[in-house]
């Protein structure tokens, strides 16, 4: 592990602690340093970790932050990073606590805003702000589903039907939210949800601002665009499960179980979302998910819409599976139609 002396300036705790990743080389690097640079928030200190990759992205990195006392250096071997975050919470000191990917940049005062939201309540333990997204075809304002403020355990259900995006780059935590039982799970995808779900669990106060200003440029090969497999599908559900169980005095009487199937349902119809998938509609944990939905199409259409809920009935069926095909070529079309007309 490397980390550089600490100076004088540095003994005394930040408000905010940056959090930033980096798991390849890649040209935004630069721009991400440069935007936390730049803050108009001065108290903070920005923990920069390596992933231990072999592409020269330390020495990068120990180049982009040298001179400025604010940047710490890590390095890690675990290659992953859930690690990497780990890492860096566990030498972060700020009172709270925010994450930016490599591959990601602030406005300058993201952070003022952030923080003066977040001190405008005493009971507030977490900030999330809208924000604007860049493309190379668009440039719009992305507003999280619920902009009014939650209590308790209403940022589960948000979090579990996304109703509020489950990024982490887009929030400002309480340092008290990241205790010792807060595990960071080594999936390729859903990780932020994965934590996010854990501090729901906490029954946290949300604020929202309208507008943080967060640019957003997808790295080549993003895990987004990545094939889910069948078996990912069930290793999320069974980690969604355990974190349900640690917390089941915390979510007594609270919906669960209906979170738990949400879940499940959640990222077997994204592994469905495919065209080229393998049908798998007739495997024994498809069946006992159908069998568990029976009944309750007006409780679910709260959480998904109607052709998701189609795609799932239409998938019991491997002669319809060319139905399911054309479905999701429709969504498909009519999801980037409303995009390019937001631009």
């Amino acid at each position: 592990m490397d980390t550089p002396s600490l100076s004088n300036d540095r003994l005394a705790a930040p408000a905010v602690s940056v959090v930033i990743p980096v798991y390849n080389l890649e040209g935004y690097l630069a721009p991400c340093i440069e935007s936390v640079r730049r803050q108009s928030y001065p108290d903070f200190e920005a923990i920069v970790v390596d992933d231990g990759s072999k592409d020269g992205s330390l020495a990068e990195i120990r180049r982009l932050t040298a001179g400025d006392d604010r940047f710490v250096v890590l390095s890690t071997e675990n290659r992953g990073v859930a690690r990497a975050r780990e890492t860096a919470l566990s030498r972060s000191r700020g009172r709270y606590v925010c994450f930016l990917d490599g591959d990601d940049w602030w406005e300058p005062d993201m952070l003022e805003r952030m923080v003066a939201a977040i001190e405008e309540r005493a009971d507030c333990d977490i900030v999330c702000g809208n924000y604007t997204r860049v493309c190379a075809s668009y440039r719009t304002v992305v507003r999280e589903g619920r902009t009014a403020d939650l209590e308790g355990l209403g940022y589960l259900r948000e979090v579990m039907t996304f109703g509020v995006a489950p990024s982490l780059w887009g929030k400002l935590f309480r340092r008290s939210l990241f205790d010792g039982t807060l595990l960071h799970y080594p999936m390729r995808r859903g990780q932020d949800t994965l934590v996010n779900i854990q501090i729901a669990c906490r029954a946290p106060h949300v604020r929202f601002i309208d507008y943080a200003g967060y640019n957003y440029l997808q790295r080549p090969g993003s895990e987004i665009h990545r094939r889910i497999s069948f078996d990912y599908c069930r290793s999320y559900a069974e980690v969604v499960d355990d974190i349900f169980r640690r917390n089941a005095v915390r979510l007594a009487d609270s919906g669960a179980d209906l979170y738990r199937l949400v879940n499940e349902l959640w990222w077997y119809i994204r592994y469905i979302d495919r065209s080229s998938s393998p049908w798998r509609g007739g495997d024994p944990y498809v069946c006992r998910l159908r069998d568990q939905t029976r009944g309750l199409h007006r409780i679910l259409s709260g959480f998904f819409s109607r052709s998701e809920l189609l795609m799932f009935a239409l998938d019991r069926w491997h002669a319809l599976r060319p139905a399911v095909v054309l479905l999701l070529t429709v969504r498909r079309w009519g999801t980037s139609l409303r995009r390019r007309m937001a631009h």
